[in-house]
């Protein structure tokens, strides 16, 4: 995952860097951009017990 944003980061066109594109969702939706990272982050660190974590739920679907 890392060598996928790093490579993107490295050839992104102009303003498409992903803190640019959080940058203008944040300007648009700043309460769901800030929701959305945190959940993420959460589901990242496995804050958010697997049995009511939505994404973990979601992708056990397709096992």
């Amino acid at each position: 995952m890392a060598a996928g944003i790093l490579t993107w980061e490295i050839l992104a066109p102009d303003g498409e860097l992903l803190s640019e594109a959080v940058d203008r969702y944040r300007r648009r939706h700043p309460w769901l951009t800030a929701t959305v990272i945190t959940y993420l982050s959460a589901h990242l660190l496995r804050v958010v017990p697997r049995h009511v974590d939505p994404l973990h739920r979601l992708a056990s679907l397709g096992r």
